[in-house]
């Protein structure tokens, strides 16, 4: 039957019906005055300055000025935007956006073109105030890549506001001169001062070999990767800002005969300051992660198929010299883990977003030397993972400090069956007997620890092992360890103090100056107040004091008991546990020892003998 429902649409709406449907698509293609003329890429990856937005950038202005002139800047290697490709065929683009300009050097220079991995990276005549230079990459299209760019040196004698260098990685990418150690031409040196530097990753392998693992001729041992702001003979008027995402740091023998065991200390990645750094922000600082060789494998397709056999740069996107997992108990943690050295006269902020390992800062290039090597001030301190062999050297007073997965790492530290398994060499520095951590200061604000693992626990009645499904276990998670070898220690007082987890063969101690400690002196010696704290944990030979030296044997809770002018405020659930084990310190025992101790539970019961300050 015929439909009698008028539609609700007016009759001048209804009548429009299939108009946009029947308009033909206009074919224009072919309709130009050179429909075969290939396809030319005008467009490069330019970004704003301040933003670091997107911007439309053709180059039909850089190709009229090279038909004029034939030192324009599109047909070499200096000028405002310079753009390139590496072998892979990821692409990268330069922009200098003020005053100054670009040049760029790839590891072939001689064959006239940009086509290489970048040799150097210089800067001219650019302003410290209102030069803004950044770069991008794009991954090929014709192979799988992550897209980053190799670069071996960044230079800039004249100061530059901002180097944004997105997915630009540094490593050595061509020979050092004759007679030079590898990394010696390798790094960033912005002796004319840097507001914001920020780049994607340093990869660097250290061989240590004095000698030709084929050859047998003797080498110069590789030197160290160097990023240096500032001039020595010049004040930095602005405290730069260091960004980047990951430091692999990676130390080997390529003659030993043995696995390294011994820990790395001489720094083999160098960040120095001339003055203060107003922010070192980085992902993480490790040693490489193995290859697995199933990318390896994959890294040589291209769309056209396999091109050729597999280089180091297809396979292998952070130049590891670990091959495979199979092959990873060949370098270990302890032995292969370079040092991350961070050196300036004081910092603002020192943050990672994830783990640092075997990383120190200070003024001074050793560590921990004298009262002269610290930083005059540290305001603020993150970790976001655990961090294992950290080094905090400050001669003054540091803000906050936040270690959101604990102060040295607890992976094989304790020889219960639970750690029964774990390869040797991915164990951390307390396993080996070594510091997990060191911070010193004057005087510190506040400390927040969190566990760096989670404890599981069952029932220990087996009947309650599974209690909500049969062939599943019923976990109890508890915190783990918070501190693991690891010392906190003030001249002067400690603010806030959070701590959840267990502290093992650790110490927060007031009152010590650890300079005087280091000479051989008796390092407790000044009035201290520690707190308030907050400790939800037990106490495994872990210390929390004030003012107070322990007893005899260096054992506190042994007499001579020792108090000076000191107070902790606080409270806590520890249970305490005293057993052979020691802090770095050098010092035993277990519990809360001050003068004074006010707030709730701080065990054990106060017995010492007082002592005036003109004592101590």
């Amino acid at each position: 039957m015929k439909s009698t429902k008028r539609s609700d649409r007016p009759d001048s709406n209804r009548l429009k019906l299939g108009s946009s449907l029947e308009a033909l698509e206009q074919r224009t293609v072919l309709s130009t005055i050179k429909p075969f003329t290939p396809w030319i890429p005008t467009d490069l990856p330019v970004y704003t300055a301040v933003t670091h937005k997107p911007l439309a950038f053709s180059i039909d202005g850089l190709v009229d000025q090279a038909r004029q002139n034939p030192q324009a800047q599109f047909l070499n290697s200096r000028g405002k935007v310079v753009s390139g490709k590496d072998r892979q065929r990821n692409e990268w683009t330069i922009t200098v956006h003020g005053p100054g300009s670009v040049l760029v050097t790839d590891s072939t220079p001689n064959d006239g073109m940009l086509d290489d991995d970048i040799d150097t990276i210089q800067l001219i005549g650019t302003d410290p105030n209102r030069t803004y230079v950044t770069a991008q990459t794009t991954a090929s299209a014709y192979t799988p890549t992550n897209g980053t760019v190799l670069f071996n040196k960044l230079v800039s004698t004249t100061g530059v506001k901002s180097i944004i260098l997105n997915g630009f990685t540094l490593t050595q990418t061509v020979a050092p001169p004759a007679g030079q150690a590898n990394n010696s031409d390798t790094g960033i040196f912005l002796t004319g001062g840097v507001g914001l530097l920020q780049f994607h990753n340093i990869l660097g392998t250290f061989d240590t070999a004095t000698s030709d693992v084929t050859t047998g001729a003797e080498r110069i041992p590789d030197g160290p990767i160097n990023i240096v702001i500032g001039d020595p003979s010049t004040r930095l008027k602005v405290a730069p800002t260091i960004r980047l995402d990951s430091i692999f740091n990676t130390v080997i023998d390529s003659t030993g005969a043995a696995v390294a065991t011994d820990p790395q200390v001489n720094p083999t990645v160098n960040f120095l300051v001339n003055g203060e750094l107003h922010g070192l922000e980085i992902v993480s600082s490790t040693q490489h992660p193995y290859v697995d060789p199933a990318q390896q494998l994959n890294g040589v397709q291209t769309i056209r198929g396999p091109i050729g056999g597999p280089t180091l740069r297809y396979t292998n996107s952070t130049l590891s010299p670990i091959a495979s997992a199979g092959t990873q108990y060949q370098f270990p943690i302890v032995g292969t883990t370079g040092r991350t050295a961070v050196r300036a006269t004081g910092i603002g902020q020192l943050k990672s977003k994830a783990g640092v390992t075997n990383v120190t800062a200070s003024r001074g290039a050793v560590p921990f030397q004298n009262g002269f090597s610290g930083l005059s001030h540290l305001r603020k301190a993150s970790f976001g993972a655990n961090a294992d062999a950290l080094g905090l050297d400050v001669n003054g007073r540091i803000g906050s400090l936040k270690f959101k997965k604990g102060l040295g790492s607890p992976v094989g530290n304790s020889a219960s069956a639970t750690q029964l398994g774990i390869p040797e060499g991915q164990t951390g520095y307390p396993a080996a007997g070594l510091q997990g951590g060191l911070v010193t200061a004057n005087r510190i604000g506040r400390v927040n620890v969190q566990p760096a693992n989670t404890e599981l626990q069952t029932s220990s009645n087996p009947d309650f092992v599974q209690l909500n499904r049969q062939g599943y276990i019923t976990y109890f998670p508890h915190p783990g360890n918070a501190l693991t070898s690891a010392a906190i220690v003030s001249a002067g007082s400690i603010g806030k103090t959070r701590v959840v987890g267990t502290t093992v063969n650790s110490e927060i101690k007031g009152g010590f100056h650890y300079p005087s400690f280091a000479a051989g002196l008796e390092g407790t010696r000044s009035p201290s107040k520690v707190g308030p704290v907050k400790v939800n944990g037990d106490l495994v030979n872990g210390v929390v004091s004030s003012t107070y030296r322990p007893g005899a044997n260096n054992i506190y809770g042994n007499p001579p008991r020792i108090a000076g002018p000191g107070r902790i405020v606080g409270n806590s659930n520890s249970t305490l546990y005293a057993t052979a084990g020691t802090t770095p310190l050098n010092n035993g025992g277990a519990g809360y020892y001050a003068r004074q101790k006010n707030g709730g539970y701080l065990p054990p019961r106060s017995i010492h003998r007082k002592v005036s300050s003109a004592q101590f």
